[in-house]
């Protein structure tokens, strides 16, 4: 999760950058997208024979600061920082289900696919280049 956090800035400007034609077409393409990103966890989590439950937790660190005036050093006082790490932990799963999970995932996938493909193509249409 702290790499998506950290990924968001780029991922902003990567859309600020994206033609109106590239956008429509992404956002047509999210079921499938989403479809895409299940599949893959489901079948990692049916390889590794459990899930990875991820989650971002703050951490703040303390450090002394120093005041300054004139030029001197007037006092010190604490300036904490937070920071955001993410904790990976085994989740067990129940294969048989995860396998069932998989298969309603696949049979949903040609479905967004058309679906994409006919946003993309009514996206041309909207937003030609």
């Amino acid at each position: 999760m702290s790499r998506f956090f950290l990924a968001l800035p780029a991922l902003a400007l990567i859309a600020a950058c994206a033609t109106p034609q590239e956008r429509c077409i992404r956002q047509g393409a999210a079921e499938q997208t989403r479809l895409l990103n299940e599949i893959k966890e489901t079948e990692n989590n049916i390889s590794r024979g459990y899930a990875i439950h991820r989650q971002t937790v703050p951490e703040t660190v303390f450090y002394t600061c120093r005041r300054v005036r004139d030029g001197k050093v007037v006092g010190y006082y604490p300036c904490p920082e937070t920071y955001y790490r993410t904790i990976e932990t085994p989740v067990a799963i129940d294969v048989a289900e995860e396998r069932k999970k998989l298969r309603g995932l696949k049979d949903a996938l040609p479905g967004a696919s058309t679906r994409a493909a006919e946003a993309a193509a009514q996206c041309r249409i909207l937003h030609p280049e």
